[in-house]
């Protein structure tokens, strides 16, 4: 009976993966993040396939089935270290992508890897790791704990990547993503503790599964709302915004919609190549993310070399403010090839008024044109 339902949420979770995959598979970001990503899942499928197998045929006597359960549970146990290998590279791929072309890199993670390798051959004559009995049942071997000993670098490393740079870092964005990486080892910890506490309980993998999925939930949503270039929210999540705001905003309560817009932004494309166009709308997207830390600020691009910030009435002026003195910054560091300007408008707006919020919007966008006239 126990078979059976670990079965069933086997099978629960190779379905899953497979949503996941056929969503994933032809998407390259051409960063790597992407690839790993794709590695993790295909691997934590085929141990879920694998495990399935083993849980199918521990304890059946056929002929060469023990055989095939040394050979099914030996490769089970290279997929626990790779799938946190894979794991690692994608986390420092998302943080770190930088240190990934260093050869030491390479080098210095995969000591764990290979010499996991060499237990895993050693055991077939040691009992190490594991023995399969004369009747076809599995056993763990004296040095099973070394396994986790080995797999631990590659989950403690990339999480004590993500609480330095949420502590550390400025960037808005850097902060979610590693809030969400470490929010997402909560299921695959408490999976692990669990199965190495009581033996014969599998958790780790199903956990592995709905991690992954909180992941493609999260990065997916992300890839649909964000502008692929500044990463900030786009024009499809500023409609969102606008749906949300008529829904749910407290009709009482003062909003402001903010447009900025670049100026001179043809000029700058024109006389420094849109490489470096497109490097100033990375730097208005960081100054933007400075000046907006407030929580339920929202800020995007709208379109082109304009930009939309949605905040309440009463942080306005303050974040005006700080845009303006971050592109005076902007403008006295040494990598500022040209003077930045930007256009402001604003306007206040309820829920419930009368003219609608696309008076507000046009209010806004005729005080920033107003604005990029004086």
């Amino acid at each position: 009976m126990i078979d059976m339902l670990y079965l069933q949420v086997n099978v629960v979770g190779m379905m899953i993966l497979s949503v996941i995959l056929i969503n994933q598979q032809s998407i390259d970001d051409g960063t790597g993040r992407q690839k790993a990503f794709i590695y993790l899942v295909y691997s934590v499928f085929s141990i879920l396939i694998l495990d399935s197998v083993m849980w199918l045929i521990d304890g059946e006597q056929l002929p060469y089935l023990k055989e095939i359960n040394w050979v099914i549970t030996s490769i089970c146990y290279f997929f626990n270290c790779f799938i946190g290998f894979v794991w690692f590279i994608y986390v420092s791929l998302l943080f770190y992508d930088k240190r990934i072309k260093n050869p030491k890199f390479w080098k210095v993670i995969c000591i764990p890897a290979v010499l996991n390798n060499v237990l895993i051959y050693l055991n077939f004559k040691n009992n190490i790791y594991f023995s399969i009995s004369d009747t076809n049942i599995y056993t763990r071997g004296p040095l099973f704990f070394v396994l986790i000993l080995i797999v631990l670098p590659y989950l403690i490393i990339p999480f004590y990547y993500c609480v330095r740079i949420y502590r550390t870092t400025e960037d808005i964005l850097e902060k979610q993503d590693s809030a969400i990486i470490m929010k997402i080892y909560v299921l695959p910890v408490i999976g692990i503790v669990v199965q190495n506490l009581f033996y014969g309980v599998s958790l780790v993998w199903i956990s592995a599964v709905l991690s992954l999925l909180f992941i493609f939930i999260n990065f997916q949503n992300k890839r649909i709302t964000t502008d692929p270039l500044t990463q900030l929210n786009n024009r499809y999540q500023f409609d969102i915004c606008l749906q949300n705001i008529k829904r749910g905003m407290a009709k009482e309560e003062m909003h402001a919609i903010i447009f900025i817009d670049i100026d001179k932004f043809k000029n700058i494309n024109d006389e420094n190549g849109h490489v470096f166009g497109d490097k100033v709308l990375i730097s208005v997207a960081t100054i933007l993310r400075r000046a907006c830390d407030k929580e339920g600020t929202v800020i995007g691009r709208y379109g082109g070399d304009e930009f939309y910030v949605f905040c309440k009435s009463a942080e306005r002026d303050e974040i005006i403010n700080r845009i303006h003195q971050y592109v005076e910054e902007y403008n006295r560091s040494d990598r500022a090839r040209i003077r930045l300007s930007l256009s402001i408008g604003w306007s206040d707006f309820r829920a419930d008024e009368s003219g609608g919020l696309e008076t507000t919007l046009e209010r806004a966008d005729r005080a920033m044109y107003k604005n990029k006239v004086k």
